[in-house]
């Protein structure tokens, strides 16, 4: 049955009963209708071959907006293949960090039993007593712990720069340079602090105390 009533106009109320149906298309036309897993007409290629989402097991190109991890890992190359570990490298290190420690191990309990131990040097050398002070004392426990802290310190880089396959060897190095330098001084500063003690050196080398 054919619907002759009058369709309604912009702004009419449309008569009881009345309802809109879309108009049928032609005859033969043609719409076309995007096949399963296929991109619309006039859209960009698709990088998985025609499929809208990556086949079974094909992770999407890396994206920082897509939520992905693909992108290269640190401590590896430009291409994405992960650094080769230098072997001579950890082997150097490792021998560095064990004499480091074992030179240090040897060397801390000495610092805090400062005194003692600079009185027995002394004599050891022929220079008679030395006289003990708080002074001595206070930087030889110091120098103790600051050679902790740089083995510490030393061990935690080399550690660190072994995991991510970078060069490490020079880290014991410098790090054992600096506890030289922080033990030479706490030494001498504990002869110098004592004026008899430095009195006698001086009497023994031939020369005049300033």
């Amino acid at each position: 049955m054919v619907d002759d009533r009058p369709k309604p106009k912009y702004g009419e109320l449309a008569p009881e009963g009345w309802e809109w149906k879309p108009p049928a298309p032609p005859a033969g036309a043609d719409v076309p209708v995007p096949a399963a897993g296929g991109t619309q007409p006039g859209s960009a290629p698709s990088p998985y071959g025609g499929q809208a989402v990556p086949p079974t097991g094909q992770p999407r190109p890396y994206s920082p907006l897509n939520g992905q991890d693909s992108a290269p890992k640190y401590g590896a190359t430009a291409a994405g293949a992960p650094r080769r570990l230098n072997t001579a490298d950890v082997v150097a290190t490792g021998v560095l960090l064990f004499f480091g420690i074992l030179l240090s191990a040897s060397m801390v309990p000495a610092l805090f039993d400062f005194n003692t131990v600079l009185g027995q040097a002394a004599a050891m050398q022929g220079y008679g007593s030395f006289a003990a002070s708080s002074a001595a004392q206070t930087v030889g426990t110091v120098a103790g712990v600051l050679t902790v802290i740089l083995n510490l310190g030393s061990i935690i880089l080399s550690v660190r720069r072994v995991q991510r396959r970078r060069i490490a060897f020079f880290i014991p190095l410098v790090f054992g340079a600096v506890t030289f330098v922080v033990w030479i001084g706490a030494i001498t500063f504990a002869f110098f602090s004592d004026p008899s003690f430095l009195q006698e050196i001086t009497a023994v080398t031939g020369t005049t105390a300033p």
